[in-house]
């Protein structure tokens, strides 16, 4: 509106209190944040903050506007301009009681600050040249609730930068804002942008609260010092890490929370105690239960997942399996994030023995099982074994009533919780039970094989029970690479690392089980159909010389395929090949 067109006012002077009030803000920017209170303590349902550069004037420009309540005469008087004085003083819903947050707007050096306001039939205009003067005007034009507008002289780099900055500033103050709070920069086209986010905590909350005045959200954290907030009307109080609960991360929203002078910490007064005190309850009485729920929960379904048949290694099976993979890695992600929590319900050994019922860890026959259950088997200096889904050994295990753990997360926090002192193992790894193939399935060229090394081992000295074909391959195998394993009982199961005494030193006789898939025993089926005895000879020698360890103390008389041995292996190879006609 031009001059002509509305009413002087004498001109006034600021007390030089003022310089010393901008002076006490670190940052600047923090003017956002004070407007912003003030236009959400006005009843405003909508907040705009709109910045462009005046390329003509070289200049940004700043708008920060609202739709509340506005000002009148008698406002701007005796309060807006006014420090130290609040109509907001013994007000509770109103978070800025000090008087002072709009002397904010000249922290950041402007050359001009403007103000649009209006209230009960009348509209005004205030000028700031500098935080010295002011001149108050009569508008004849009414408008909805109040706009200040600030002009800084700055170059384009310095704008897009300061655009950046606001950006940051208005989010990390009020982003948790109950009031819609837009900003948009003018000069990048994309429109106005919330600000304004869900009041939650990184991660989504677990556990929410609210009563008259006061929200509290808190959610889990792997973080050593979890996040924590404090907000009154959603404005930012304080934000900051520490380790108030072990695991958990909170955010209390209160109508009766006061920030102190310097507007960046909250006041520890009965108010803030109070609400302390409800966090407390929730995380002691309350998050527990939900804990135990949820991790249960994610540990039935890892487990179901780990007890699904296992996809096929390519085709269409190699995307099931990275699918399935993923929904695993998801699921223990979810399970680690609560994990620092579960340490501290769990901490000592009373804590862990009075929740040792909790089924919260998954096993690969898909189930969740507890403390108590691994206890029955997992003792200090034992064996805990774990594996990435049901197979031949870890259902075998199973049948034997030892847990397998699906791998992941709760293993270490196991293993931490008996000082490190367990043993953790793969079972797969650690144990083997290969398929026997029943003789009578076998193809002609397999049994005759069988036939040439059961004849050949009797010829010298009978060092095996029996000598069959058996499948290594099953999913999650350990010995697949094997050419030949020896077991008491064939298709039993049995620990991949166990060593058998040299068979030809023993008295009891095992049996050897032949890797029918394993390259070097289909070779040994070609050159059969020729040259049995040949055949034979090579696969009896490398059984002799890999089947069992010497003992110590007979080193010097004894090797695995001593002379006298290999001796007989060549007349009975060469009585084989002799038999056959020419």
């Amino acid at each position: 509106m031009a001059l002509r067109d509305a009413e002087l006012s004498p001109t006034a002077a600021i007390p030089s209190l003022v310089k010393e009030l901008v002076d006490q803000f670190d940052d600047p920017l923090t003017f956002y944040r004070e407007l912003i209170q003030n236009s959400i303590d006005a009843g405003s349902n909508r907040i705009d903050v709109t910045l462009r550069y005046d390329e003509k004037e070289g200049q940004a420009v700043v708008h920060v506007e609202d739709d509340g309540e506005g000002m009148d005469e008698h406002v701007i008087e005796n309060y807006l301009l006014v420090l130290f004085k609040s109509t907001k003083e013994d007000d509770f819903t109103k978070i800025g009681k000090f008087g002072i947050g709009f002397v904010s707007v000249f922290a950041p050096q402007p050359d001009f600050v403007r103000v649009f306001t209006a209230k009960n039939g009348q509209s005004w205009r205030i000028d700031f040249p500098s935080y010295k003067r002011y001149d108050l005007y009569r508008m004849p034009e009414m408008r909805e609730g109040t706009l200040v507008e600030l002009l800084k002289r700055m170059d384009r780099k310095q704008y897009n930068a300061f655009v950046d900055a606001s950006r940051k500033t208005i989010a990390h103050w009020c982003r948790q804002s109950d009031t819609k709070i837009l900003f948009e920069d003018a000069e990048d086209g994309k429109g106005p942008q919330a600000i304004d986010e869900p009041f939650d905590v990184a991660g989504g909350h677990a556990l929410a609260y609210s009563e008259e005045g006061t929200e509290i959200v808190l959610g889990y954290s792997e973080d050593e010092k979890p996040l924590y907030g404090f907000y009154n009307k959603g404005l930012t109080l304080k934000e900051g890490r520490q380790a108030f609960f072990p695991g958990v991360s909170f955010k209390v929203k209160s109508r009766y929370l006061e920030h102190t002078l310097t507007r960046d910490n909250v006041i520890e007064d009965d108010n803030y105690r109070k609400a302390m005190a409800i966090v407390e309850r929730l995380v002691t009485k309350e998050l527990p239960k939900k804990l135990r729920a949820e991790l249960g929960e994610l540990a039935a379904r890892a487990g179901r997942l780990a007890a699904q048949p296992a996809p096929a290694p390519n085709g269409d099976g190699a995307a099931e399996r990275a699918a399935a993979e993923a929904r695993q890695a998801e699921l223990a992600a979810d399970w680690r994030r609560r994990a620092p929590f579960l340490r501290w319900v769990f901490s000592g050994w009373f804590a862990r023995w009075r929740n040792s019922d909790w089924k919260v860890f998954p096993a690969v026959t898909g189930e969740a099982v507890s403390l108590e259950d691994i206890w029955r088997y997992a003792k200090e200096g034992s064996v805990l074994y774990c594996d990435t889904r049901l197979n031949r050994v870890t259902q075998a295990l199973a049948k034997r009533r030892i847990p397998v753990l699906v791998a992941g997360p709760w293993i270490d926090e196991i293993n931490a919780w008996h000082d490190g002192k367990l043993q953790v193992e793969n079972a797969s790894e650690a144990f083997a039970q290969p398929i026997v193939y029943p003789e009578a399935k076998l193809p002609a060229f397999a049994r005759g094989l069988l036939t040439t090394l059961r004849g050949m081992d009797e010829d010298t000295g009978a060092r095996y029970k029996d000598i069959l074909m058996g499948d290594f391959t099953y999913p999650g195998s350990a010995i697949q690479d094997r050419i030949f394993v020896t077991q008491k009982e064939p298709g039993d199961l049995m620990a991949t690392q166990e060593r058998a005494t040299a068979s030809f030193l023993g008295l009891k006789k095992p049996t050897a089980l032949l890797n029918a898939a394993h390259p070097f025993v289909r070779r040994l089926f070609q050159i059969h159909a020729n040259r049995p005895g040949f055949a034979g000879f090579i696969c009896l020698k490398v059984l002799h010389l890999n089947d069992g360890d010497v003992p110590p103390d007979k080193e010097n008389r004894y090797c695995n395929m001593a002379e006298k041995i290999e001796s007989r292996l060549l007349k009975s190879a060469l009585r084989f090949d002799t038999r056959r006609p020419a």
